[in-house]
């Protein structure tokens, strides 16, 4: 039943007419990091790189996270644009393994996304989608010596596959309104 609750929500959020809102593009599943995953450039605030790959990163939920934000308006013609830095998510090539990249909006093939089933797939070859990477998630040069302890992982285009499937399916969800850092579940 909860998955028929984020879909409609989805649903609402790609059909609204409304004024744009920001959301995070989270993974659907935890995986290693309790605290989810969402799409991320890296580095933080004046040290964000646009020109680097984008990863994965600890959802940055209370906390200045406009590196993670994508704009909802954007995401009926299939692009997954990040409005803070005007820049749409592209993939360098349809192949495996291909890292995915910021560059100005367009119609290119490597930036047009599909959302069904909870995955997102290039529309030119549904048969690609963006995947987090396999390897566990790894501390970032900020967790280690900020108090939150935040994590990353790569991400990539692989082939869409049932065994990928934990690692294939994204949510888009606006982000929480919490106050102060968010920190990491004790075991």
């Amino acid at each position: 039943m909860r998955h028929a609750v984020i879909f409609v929500g989805v649903l609402t959020l790609l059909t609204s007419t409304a004024r744009a809102e920001n959301v995070f593009l989270k993974a659907f599943y935890p995986l290693d990091e309790p605290r989810f995953l969402c799409v991320d450039i890296p580095g933080h605030k004046s040290r964000v790189n646009t020109s680097r790959p984008l990863v994965v990163h600890t959802c940055k939920e209370g906390i200045w996270h406009k590196d993670e934000i994508f704009d909802s308006i954007p995401l009926k013609s299939g692009h997954l644009k990040m409005p803070e830095f005007n820049l749409c998510v592209e993939a360098k090539s349809a192949r495996d393994a291909s890292e995915l990249v910021l560059k100005t909006c367009e119609q290119s093939p490597l930036q047009l996304w599909s959302y069904q089933n909870y995955r997102l797939a290039l529309k030119s070859d549904p048969q690609k989608c963006i995947t987090i990477g396999p390897e566990p998630s790894r501390l970032t040069r900020g967790g280690r010596r900020l108090a939150s302890k935040h994590m990353a992982r790569s991400l990539s285009l692989a082939n869409c596959k049932e065994t990928l499937l934990t690692r294939q399916l994204w949510r888009f969800e606006v982000p929480q309104n919490r106050s102060g850092a968010i920190m990491p579940f004790k075991d």
